[in-house]
């Protein structure tokens, strides 16, 4: 829990400091960059709105799942200007799997610092997954909002009863843990890193299956 003190994760020694909240950044990353580039490879846009309605269709299974993580790793991916510009592809996603998405969206918005993701955390029961960065965003605004001494000079208790009760819900969410079977095959295919693209390639493949038009 040490990590979550100091804001280690945005220092230039971050990877020393908070070796355990850069693993979960690093597989969120690989998780939106899997995605985004599963769906651009496919040359037919049938198979790309196939792929595209997919995702959508497993981010709700996380739902379901209270693997609200996962649900912004898919979400956040989708969203990437090399997935959302192809129009055309677009057309061919259904109405229903647009609909889904849409709600998808806004449970995990930022909006009103993430209110509908904090709302269905509370109202979820155990085992779930939260979205680590929610907590970030709140520890960096109590530590650069709040001084750690009073103007008497004393500890600021108040700002480390807001610190403890951040780190005691995250402590809550490890508690429980899921009861899934491992598939071998699930796993292999999700670590699968031969046909990822990073961001530049990732548009310029989006460019060539969907040119932009003249203007």
């Amino acid at each position: 829990m040490r990590e979550f003190f100091g804001q280690g994760w945005m220092r230039a020694e971050k990877y020393e400091r908070t070796p355990y909240i850069m693993k979960t950044t690093r597989h969120f990353n690989h998780v939106s960059n899997f995605i985004a580039s599963e769906i651009i490879r496919y040359e037919d846009i049938s198979a790309r709105a196939s792929a595209i309605e997919k995702w959508v269709a497993v981010a709700d299974i996380c739902r379901c799942l209270h693997n609200y993580n996962a649900v912004l790793e898919i979400t956040s991916s989708i969203n990437r200007s090399a997935i959302f510009r192809l129009k055309k592809t677009w057309l061919k996603v259904s109405k229903q799997t647009k609909s889904l998405l849409d709600k998808l969206q806004k449970l995990v918005s930022s909006d009103g610092r993430f209110k509908n993701l904090r709302e269905a955390l509370r109202n979820c029961d155990p085992p779930c997954v939260p979205y680590l960065g929610m907590y970030l965003t709140d520890l960096v605004f109590i530590e650069e909002g709040t001084p750690n001494y009073t103007e008497d000079g004393l500890v600021n208790f108040s700002k480390m009863r807001m610190i403890s009760h951040i780190i005691r819900e995250i402590r809550q969410f490890q508690q429980t843990t899921y009861k899934i079977e491992p598939q071998p095959k699930v796993i292999q295919y999700l670590l699968d890193e031969s046909f990822m693209l990073d961001e530049e390639s990732l548009y310029e493949s989006s460019l060539l299956i969907e040119p932009k038009l003249p203007t």
